[in-house]
Parts: C-alpha cells; sequence; structure tokens
C-alpha cells in the first residue's frame, strides 16, 4: 500500500505545463528579495509568518505558479517553515501548483451561475481552447491547452451573482458571457500573442 503524499511531496511533485513558455522560471533577484522585505515590514517583529500568504501571491503574478524551489524561499524569507508554507499553497484553490497558460479562464460553478448557463458555457470555452474538460480532477483542476496559450478552471464564486454566467480571464472579470463573447475573447488573445510572436 502506497502512503498518502504530504505536503510537499505535492508540491515537489512534477507538474509540467505548455504555459511555462510564457512566464519566467523562478529565480531570487535582488527585486524579489527586496518586495519579499517589504511585505514582511508590514507585519510586527514575532508575526513575519503572516506575510506567507501576500508573497505566495506575489510570486504567483510574476511567475505563473509556486513551483517547488520557491517554498524554501518564501519560508526563510518569512522565518517559517516549509511544511507551513506547502500547508497554505495545498489548501488554497486560487494558488496554482502548476503553471497556467499565458490566459487563463476561471469560469464559476456556483448555482446562481450554473443556473444561467455556467456548465454549458464551461462546456464551450474548453472546445473553443481545445482541451479536454475531462482532465479536470479535484488533483488536477486546471487544464492547460497544449500550445499553452489557454488554461481553464471552474471557481467556486466570482462575487457577482446577479450577473452569471461570470468568467474571469486573467484579471479581467466578464459577466453575462455568450458563446459569441467567449468567441472574441479568444480570438484577441490569440491575437495578442500572434503579435507578440511576430514583433520578437
Amino acid at each position: 500500500m502506497s502512503e498518502t503524499p504530504n505536503a510537499i511531496d505535492a508540491i515537489t511533485a512534477a507538474h509540467p505545463s505548455p504555459g511555462e513558455q510564457f512566464f519566467p522560471k523562478f529565480e531570487v533577484t535582488p527585486e524579489l528579495i527586496q518586495k519579499a522585505q517589504e511585505l514582511v515590514a508590514l507585519y510586527p517583529e514575532g508575526k513575519e509568518q503572516s506575510a506567507v500568504l501576500p508573497i505566495i501571491h506575489h510570486v504567483q503574478e510574476e511567475f505563473g505558479y509556486i513551483c517547488a524551489d520557491a517554498i524554501p524561499w518564501i519560508a526563510e524569507m518569512c522565518k517559517s517553515t516549509p511544511i507551513h508554507v506547502a500547508g497554505i499553497v495545498t489548501f488554497y484553490p486560487g494558488i496554482h501548483r502548476k503553471c497556467p497558460g499565458k490566459f487563463h479562464f476561471r469560469v464559476c460553478r456556483t448555482l446562481a451561475c450554473a443556473l444561467s448557463g455556467g456548465e454549458e458555457l464551461m462546456s464551450y470555452i474548453c472546445k473553443k481552447i481545445e482541451v479536454n474538460q475531462e482532465e479536470m480532477t479535484d488533483e488536477e483542476p486546471m487544464v492547460v491547452s497544449a500550445n499553452g496559450i489557454f488554461s481553464i478552471e471552474a471557481v467556486e464564486c466570482l462575487a457577482n451573482c446577479g450577473f452569471g454566467p461570470n468568467v474571469m480571464v486573467n484579471d479581467t472579470l466578464y459577466s453575462r458571457v455568450t458563446r459569441k463573447k467567449v468567441d472574441e475573447i479568444v480570438s484577441a488573445c490569440k491575437k495578442e500573442v500572434a503579435a507578440a510572436k511576430k514583433n520578437k
């Protein structure tokens, strides 16, 4: 019988993703250290661990997800332990253990959005960005497209219940999303990627 992996094992397990091509590899730079120190300084002496979550969010914003190498560094900056940091990373569904695509779709699956067509919209988006919805599991809630441009996951609530179905793409919230709107969003994303490649 195999043992249940602990939080550290879950974090350090390989989660390769084609989305990694669009994000820098995790690296401890002077700028990253300075930002972490600024976040730690917001809390009183002896409470440095309170900065763990803010630093996690910053690292994810910079690098797309929390990789295994980031765990001990975050712990050191906050005078914490790797297992404490790993526990936080594995607890919150909004923290990614796998790199998302350049454009990450969050589709609300709560009752209000489901009643307004959220489930059907999820299936349509998956087909549009060419991912297999059946690959979404509790262990791997995010699915990334083969080209790394898109990723998608279902989320519990986007706090806009009266205007569903709701979809968030990166940091932009879209309300009352239709198939036509999905087509427009996906087309704009592809054009942005194509333009970036052309300008390289």
